[in-house]
């Protein structure tokens, strides 16, 4: 599905697909690509805390189109979440890839999806394939014990941050706002990853999911019975881990969901 974007109308439209297609340029002009994998699922068991790596991120700056072209766009779906009723272990899934190519372009350009958190690893950061039209990009952070990795737009995406005390997820490099503030070039993300805090045992917490483009929080606790829930990943974000007793139940985050943005230039 293609949603016009309100940052950028007019005679210079933007596009944030969010699911694979056949896409028809609508108008002739110069575009902008942003491509982003999905984030991978984190792990949910009651012996370690494993979480999902981020999506990787890659741009076109500028490419001519016109109505008589045609592109594939496949759009990554976000990594299982983990789940572990009653103590059982389950492993995350993993993010699924997004990618472009269509007329114009040399081959298919590729930006992977994030792994899953699993027994004995957390996921790593997708990477990015393909070459031509100035392609570039980086891999997404990497997975870690407190929370899932975020998309990195200048550089490498951050790993999960935090201490087991208060765990959060990677926070973008994206300048902030949210994707619905991108437009000519540029591509924003959240401003706030996922944080997930100990628990009360007994109780059940509903942590806050993270923002687009950071990952999400994980969740330590070893002396709970309660229900525990660690937070997913945003846009491209991996999920956190959640980590609990023999006889909680406990449920990771999932990863996010990949995304394409279109954006025509005035230039």
């Amino acid at each position: 599905m293609a949603v016009l974007g309100a940052a950028a109308g007019g005679a210079f439209p933007q596009l944030t697909i969010t699911q694979s297609q056949t896409w028809v340029p609508p108008q002739d002009g110069n575009i902008c690509i942003h491509v982003v994998g999905a984030g991978g699922g984190g792990r949910a068991a009651t012996n370690a805390c494993h979480s999902g790596g981020a999506g990787a991120y890659g741009k076109i700056p500028t490419l001519a189109v016109t109505t008589s072209g045609s592109f594939t766009l496949v759009v990554g779906n976000g990594g299982a979440v983990g789940t572990g009723a009653g103590g059982a272990s389950g492993n995350g899934g993993a993010g699924g890839s997004s990618s472009i190519s269509g007329t114009g372009l040399t081959g298919t350009k590729t930006c992977g999806g994030g792994g899953p958190g699993i027994n004995a690893s957390n996921g790593a950061g997708g990477s990015v394939s393909g070459s031509g039209e100035s392609w570039a990009g980086y891999s997404g952070g990497a997975g870690v014990s407190n929370g899932g990795g975020a998309v990195g737009i200048y550089a490498t995406g951050q790993a999960g941050q935090g201490t087991y005390a208060d765990n959060a997820g990677g926070m973008t490099d994206a300048q902030s706002g949210g994707l619905a503030m991108s437009g000519y070039g540029i591509i924003c993300g959240g401003s706030q990853p996922s944080v997930s805090q100990y628990l009360m045992t007994g109780y059940k917490n509903y942590p806050i999911q993270g923002d687009d483009l950071c990952g999400g929080g994980a969740v330590y606790y070893s002396s709970t019975n309660g229900w525990m829930y660690s937070a997913s990943g945003g846009i491209g974000g991996g999920g956190g881990g959640c980590r609990g007793t023999s006889t909680a139940n406990v449920y990771a985050g999932a990863g996010g969901d990949g995304i394409i943005l279109i954006q025509y230039l005035p230039w």
